[in-house]
């Protein structure tokens, strides 16, 4: 299985959230709604969560071991931080 895109959109004056995102695996399956939270320091991606998952606090769309977890965490991170370094310089540029 390989990540094959990943789009970040940046979630402004969240203390938690700081984007939401997806990504396309194999060119076939998007998954969508993947949020960037920052906690304790640290960020990482909760997946998307129907509301019955919600209410009983679990997640819908589960990596089913921490490979592929960390897989797609590397990968919205390293877009996200992308995506944040773009905008900072654009705003250095700008004023």
């Amino acid at each position: 299985m390989q990540i094959t895109k990943v789009k970040v959109r940046l979630i402004p004056d969240k203390p938690r959230l700081k984007g939401v995102s997806s990504i396309t695996l194999d060119g076939d399956l998007t998954i969508n709604d993947i949020k960037i939270i920052q906690s304790d320091g640290r960020f990482f991606a909760e997946f998307p969560k129907h509301q019955f998952a919600k209410k009983n606090h679990l997640e819908y769309i589960v990596p089913l071991n921490p490979k592929t977890r960390h897989m797609i965490e590397g990968a919205l991170l390293q877009e996200y931080w992308r995506v944040i370094t773009k905008e900072r310089n654009a705003e250095i540029h700008a004023g």
